[in-house]
C-alpha cells in the first residue's frame, strides 16, 4: 500500500496541536490523565511526521506542520481560553498563513525544476 504523505503530516498536525490542547488541560501535568494523552498525543505527531518525511522536503513539511500547528493552537487558545487577541495577533496568523503558502510554493517550483534538469 502507498503512503500518502499529506494525510501522514495532517494527522501529525492534528495530534501536535491535540497534545498541546491537553497539555493547556494537564495544568502543568497535575493531572495525570491528560498528561498521559499529551504524550500519546506527540509520539503519534513525531511518528507520523517521520513517516511523512520520507516522501516530502524536510523545509516544508516542518514548516507546514510548525505552522499549521501554532495557527491553529493560537486560534483554540483564543476561541476556549481567552487569550488575547489584537489586531498585530491577527496580523502575525495571516503571516503565518501566507508563509506556509510561500514556502509550499517555493519546494513544489525547485523540485520541478530540478525534475527538469534531471530529464533535459
Amino acid at each position: 500500500m502507498k503512503r500518502n504523505p499529506v494525510l501522514l503530516l495532517s494527522v501529525a498536525i492534528v495530534s501536535e496541536v491535540l497534545g498541546t490542547t491537553f497539555m493547556k488541560l494537564s495544568e502543568g501535568f497535575t493531572r495525570p490523565m491528560f498528561g498521559i494523552v499529551t504524550a500519546v498525543c506527540y509520539i503519534l505527531s513525531f511518528a507520523m511526521l517521520t513517516l511523512a518525511l520520507k516522501d516530502l522536503s524536510l523545509g516544508m513539511a516542518y514548516g507546514i506542520w510548525g505552522g499549521v500547528g501554532t495557527f491553529l493552537t493560537t486560534l483554540i487558545g483564543i476561541i476556549f481560553w481567552s487569550d488575547p487577541f489584537s489586531i498585530v495577533v491577527g496580523i502575525g496568523m495571516i503571516a503565518v498563513v501566507a508563509g506556509i503558502a510561500l514556502l509550499s510554493r517555493g519546494t513544489q517550483e525547485a523540485e520541478e525544476a530540478e525534475l527538469a534538469c534531471k530529464q533535459g
